[in-house]
C-alpha cells in the first residue's frame, strides 16, 4: 500500500531528479523520462503516479518556486510591518537573491526555461512571475512609490522588474564574488524602472489634462 508520505517523497525525489540532471548537463526540456526516473532511482512507471508528462514535472517546478519566494517574500513584509514609510524593495530584492544563491537548481533552471521547448513550463514561469507581482503590489508601501498608477499597470511594472532580476539572480548565483555589485545593479535597474513609470505616468495625466483644456 502506497502512504502519502512516500507519495510525497516520491515527488520529491523525480523533482530533484530533473533539476539535477538539468542544472549539471542540459535544458530541462529534453531531458528523458527514464532518465529522470533513473536519477531518481525509482521505476519508470513511478513517474507517471506523480506526473502526465515532462511538462507536468516541469510546471511542478515552478510552481514549488513560485511558493517558496512569495513565502520569503511574507517574511520580509511581516518583519516590517511596523515601519510604514519603509522602502522594502532592497530588502525584497536582497531576500530573493540570497533565496537563489540556497537554491541554485530551480532558479537557473528555471530562467533557462523562460524561452525553451516546453510551453507549459514557460506559460508557467509568466504565471509565477505575475503572481509574484501581484502580490509586491499588495503592499502598500510600494503601491506608494507609484502614486495614481493603476494597480495593473503598477503589476506590469512588477512583472518586468521581475523578469530581469529573475536572470540577474543567476548571475548572482554563478558569480559569488560579485554578489555585492550584481545587488547593487539590481537596485539601480528597480529604481529606473519605478523613475520612468511614474514619469511616463505624470506626463500622461499632463496630455489628458491638455486635450480636456482644448478649444
Amino acid at each position: 500500500m502506497t502512504t502519502n508520505a512516500s507519495t510525497i517523497h516520491g515527488r520529491t525525489r523525480l523533482i530533484e531528479a530533473a533539476l539535477n540532471l538539468s542544472y549539471h548537463r542540459r535544458s530541462f526540456s529534453s531531458l528523458g523520462i527514464r532518465e529522470i526516473t533513473r536519477e531518481a532511482k525509482l521505476s519508470a512507471p513511478a513517474f507517471y503516479r506523480h506526473f502526465e508528462d515532462l511538462a507536468d514535472l516541469g510546471t511542478a517546478v515552478i510552481l514549488e518556486v513560485e511558493k517558496a519566494v512569495l513565502d520569503a517574500f511574507t517574511e520580509v513584509r511581516i518583519s516590517t510591518a511596523k515601519e510604514a514609510d519603509l522602502d522594502i524593495r532592497p530588502m525584497l530584492v536582497k531576500r530573493f537573491f540570497d533565496w537563489a544563491a540556497e537554491n541554485p537548481k530551480p532558479v537557473v533552471v528555471g530562467a533557462s526555461e523562460a524561452f525553451g521547448a516546453l510551453e507549459r513550463m514557460r506559460d508557467g514561469l509568466k504565471k509565477t512571475i505575475r503572481a509574484i507581482s501581484e502580490d509586491i503590489c499588495s503592499d502598500n508601501r510600494i503601491a506608494a512609490l507609484l502614486p495614481g498608477l493603476p494597480q495593473e499597470e503598477m503589476i506590469e511594472v512588477l512583472e518586468v522588474l521581475a523578469q530581469n532580476v529573475l536572470f540577474m539572480a543567476v548571475e548572482y548565483v554563478e558569480k559569488p564574488d560579485q554578489r555585492q555589485a550584481i545587488y547593487d545593479k539590481a537596485l539601480r535597474i528597480v529604481a529606473v524602472i519605478f523613475a520612468g513609470a511614474h514619469a511616463t505616468h505624470a506626463m500622461k495625466l499632463e496630455q489628458d489634462q491638455e486635450s480636456t483644456q482644448a478649444p
